[in-house]
């Protein structure tokens, strides 16, 4: 099975940790971690490959999550989108169709159903990559 890249984008690190740890439970999973706008923008020019992107619309500075996934989208073209917010998705600017949004707080398996749909928004056709019974 080949190797599933996560960047997790999050400033508050307990809230980091938690999804982390729900990433942590799938099988074959290098999870890279970054707490602002330019950290995660390291990561995305420095890897290979990006699979999926976690990542709150508010960071510290004037970047957040939507900027993130455009610069992720820009080096990646094929990566999954989620991103998350205690805002109502339609108070997020410059939020895309193709991207999954949750809102804060949410739980497991909340965060799992919107990483399921961001994956089938690049792979209609496929089955699901990724369910809830693969953290049973």
């Amino acid at each position: 099975m080949e190797k599933l890249f996560v960047l997790v984008v999050e400033d508050h690190p307990s809230v980091r940790d938690s999804i982390e740890w729900v990433v942590e439970q799938w099988p074959n999973v290098e999870i890279l971690s970054a707490d602002n706008f330019i950290s995660a923008a390291i990561w995305i020019k420095a890897t290979p490959r990006i699979d999926l992107l976690l990542a709150d619309v508010r960071l510290p500075g004037q970047m957040g999550g939507v900027e993130v996934a455009q610069v992720a989208i820009a080096s990646h073209p094929e990566i999954a989108i989620v991103l998350f917010s205690a805002d109502h998705v339609s108070e997020v600017e410059g939020m895309q169709p193709n991207y999954e949004f949750v809102r804060k707080p949410f739980g497991v398996e909340q965060l799992t159903i919107h990483i399921d749909a961001a994956f089938l928004k690049l792979h209609s056709d496929s089955a699901l990559l990724l369910s809830p019974s693969v953290l049973s």
